[in-house]
Parts: structure tokens; C-alpha cells; sequence
């Protein structure tokens, strides 16, 4: 039986294969669909009425929920992965001597926000790893009790190494150490169960995997840690009820520290949220081991067709240990940026990054296009 064909159930364009879903993902028809129910809302703002207006942010909370199992009530709505760690880094309470552990190389989302703490005395290790991933070993061997906190990509944008999270988080929660983890390269690509882990944050953007669109991001905060943050966000949708807004009296600021106090502003944001929300629920009715088996089909196509001769693999090659994620090299590195500018010319969209070509297939990608590239490749330089 052949496996479907998830194209039908979006727009691209002919002889264009889009490889490049970890820097941007397509809306699919459903959420595009989604999305021009809300641009009538707009045009006709009769339309737009109260409960729709207060269902925009709850019924995305109950989805995200889903995607991750949590509860809907611990999901905090961003507009990027970097606003959930904005919330950590300026809410927690770090002092002179605090240390972080963050993996050098990763992406600068991961990196920037802590860097804001130095001038305060907190000391911010960029950890090289041996390789691409930081092991548990390696950490362990950094931690020490002036630790605070760790911050981590699950799958690792530059080389599709994934992180032990599992592992990882128990040693750090046996060390009274808070894991972050930085999920947006790996939700909405295959299941993720936060109930699983050992973790006290995560943080994710909408629009790659989660085929969202631009400005979508959520962010979910352990309990007991949100409980500590100490960060002045007072956003009226987020902590006023009816009752509330109807009320004449003077307006008391609640001590709130549930997750929707910590919801960026702008939450019934229906151009964004509404279309976003289309996107998740499309993944979670193909099943998110579908979508898995689907990408994997097309990742190990591609790590089983590389030219090992002219070729070098920069992401793990054992089947057990790939993501969703390629990373390769040309032997001639020189030559990368040529390749890159040659694939692009024939429709094959990949990302450049740092002098090594990184593939990224999803749902709607197809084998036929994987073995199409594959021939690109083979043809790269022949006369």
C-alpha cells in the first residue's frame, strides 16, 4: 500500500520542493481556511463576537495541550520561542555567582536572553560539547552548586543531534537545577510527552514544524516554577473576567501566577491564533507517529542516498539516532554555497547555515521529490 500523499492538502507551488520547514513552514489549506474565516470576522466585525473573541486563546491553549500532553491551564501563549525564555530569564530570581549552562553553537535564541544577566554577576557558560550535543556526562561534569539552571535544544538546529532530555533532566533535578528546553525544532515533527520528561520549562515556535504562521510561539513553565517568577505583566484579557470588566468599582490587581497572566498581549490575536490553531489540529488528525513515520521515510531516503564519496554527513548516521533534521557538507566545502545557489535554481529550497547544507522535509514533502533531489545531487559538478 502506498503511503498518502499529504501534498493535496496544501498550496505549494509545482516543482518547488520546500526542504526547509526548520526555518518556515507552509499553512496548510484547513488553517488557510481558518484563516479567511477570520479575515471576515475583521471586515465584518459584527461578526466577531464576544465568545468568539474569548474562545480564540482558549481553544489554542486546549490544542497545544493536546500536542504536548498538559494541562491546557500550564500552556502560555508567545509570538516566538524567545518570549517564553524572556519570561524565565527576567522572572527568575538569579543573584552574583549564579551560573547557566547553555550549549555553545546552538541557535541564538537559546543563547541571547541569558547573556542579559552578566552585568548582574550571574555567570553564563557557553559549553562547547565534544561533538554537536551536549551529553549527560558532559554536564554533569560542568554542574557544580552555584548552577541554576540549564538550557537546552531538544533537536539542535545546525546538525540534527538531539538531546538526551530524558537523562538530562533527571541529573538536574537531582541537583535542584532547572531544564529548559527548546522544543521548536521538534514539535509538530514527531510525539512529545512533557509528562515523560523531567523538565521545569519549555518554550516553541508556532510557525516551522507547527505550520503556523509567522509570530506564533508558546511556552509552557513547570508549576511550581512559574509560581517563582517575578515579572510585572499585567494584561487585562489575561486577568479580568466578565464579572470583572463589568464591575464599576475600582480595578484590584490579583495575586495571579497562573500561566494565562504570562500570555503575551494581544491573545484573541485571530490572524495568528485562529489559522495556528487549523495547523495543530491538522497534525494531531493525521497523528503525530504518522507524521513521524512519514518524515523519517524521507530522512532515511536521504542520509542512505548521499553520495558518500563527495558528500560528508554532519547528522548521525545509525537509523536509531536521526531526526527530522539533515545536515551535509560537500567534501569541497568550498562548494557549498555553489550547491546551495544550484539546488535553488532547480526548486529544491534548502538552508545554508554556517557552510553546511541542512534538509528538512515534513507532511507534505514526497518521496519522488527526496529522490529528485537526490539526483540534483548526483548531477552537482558532473560534465
Amino acid at each position: 500500500m502506498n503511503p498518502r500523499d499529504y501534498t493535496k492538502d496544501f498550496s505549494l507551488k509545482p516543482h518547488h520542493a520546500w526542504l526547509n520547514v526548520a526555518s518556515e513552514g507552509p499553512l496548510p489549506k484547513k488553517a488557510n481556511e481558518a484563516l479567511q474565516k477570520a479575515i471576515e470576522w475583521k471586515s465584518a466585525p459584527h461578526l466577531l463576537t464576544i465568545p468568539k473573541f474569548q474562545q480564540v486563546p482558549l481553544e489554542l491553549k486546549k490544542t497545544i495541550a493536546t500536542l504536548l500532553h498538559v494541562d491546557k491551564d500550564d500552556v502560555i501563549l508567545g509570538n516566538s520561542a524567545t518570549y517564553g525564555l524572556h519570561l524565565l530569564s527576567n522572572g527568575l530570581e538569579f543573584k552574583a555567582g549564579d551560573e547557566i549552562i547553555l550549549l555553545q553553537n546552538d541557535f541564538p535564541t537559546d543563547i541571547l536572553p541569558w547573556l542579559s544577566l552578566q552585568p548582574k554577576g550571574v555567570i553564563v557558560h557557553q559549553l562547547k560539547a565534544r561533538e554537536h550535543v551536549l551529553t549527560p556526562g558532559e554536564i554533569k561534569k560542568a554542574i557544580n552548586r552555584q548552577t541554576k539552571l540549564v538550557c537546552l535544544p531538544y533537536v539542535h538546529s545546525f546538525s540534527g543531534f538531539k538531546e538526551d532530555i530524558a537523562a538530562i533532566g533527571k541529573l538536574c533535578r537531582s541537583h535542584g537545577i532547572l531544564l529548559v528546553v527548546n522544543l521548536s525544532q521538534a514539535a509538530g515533527a514527531f510525539e512529545i510527552d512533557l509528562s515523560q520528561w523531567e523538565v521545569d520549562a519549555v518554550v516553541g515556535a508556532g510557525y516551522k514544524w507547527l505550520l503556523g504562521p509567522y509570530g506564533t510561539g508558546f511556552c509552557w513553565i513547570r508549576k511550581e516554577v512559574r509560581q517563582q517568577l517575578n515579572y510585572a505583566q499585567n494584561y487585562w484579557i489575561s486577568l479580568m473576567d466578565e464579572t470583572s470588566l463589568s464591575a464599576q468599582g475600582p480595578i484590584r490587581l490579583k495575586d495571579d501566577h497562573s500561566a494565562r497572566r504570562y500570555d503575551v498581549f494581544g491573545t484573541a490575536n485571530f490572524f495568528n491564533y485562529v489559522p495556528w490553531a487549523a495547523s495543530i489540529e491538522y497534525l494531531l488528525t493525521i497523528g503525530l507517529e504518522k507524521v513521524d513515520k512519514h518524515n523519517q521515510m524521507l530522512v532515511d531516503k536521504i542520509v542512505d542516498g548521499l553520495d558518500r564519496k563527495r558528500f560528508d554527513l554532519i547528522s548521525p548516521r545509525p537509523k536509531k539516532e536521526r531526526t527530522n533534521i539533515v545536515v551535509f557538507s560537500h567534501k569541497e566545502a568550498s562548494q557549498n554555497t555553489r550547491l546551495f545557489e544550484s539546488l535553488r535554481s532547480k526548486g529544491f529550497y534548502l538552508a545554508l547555515w554556517r557552510n553546511k547544507l541542512r534538509v528538512s522535509p515534513h507532511i507534505y514533502n514526497t518521496d519522488k521529490e527526496i529522490g529528485a533531489l537526490l539526483g540534483a545531487l548526483d548531477q552537482y559538478g558532473s560534465k
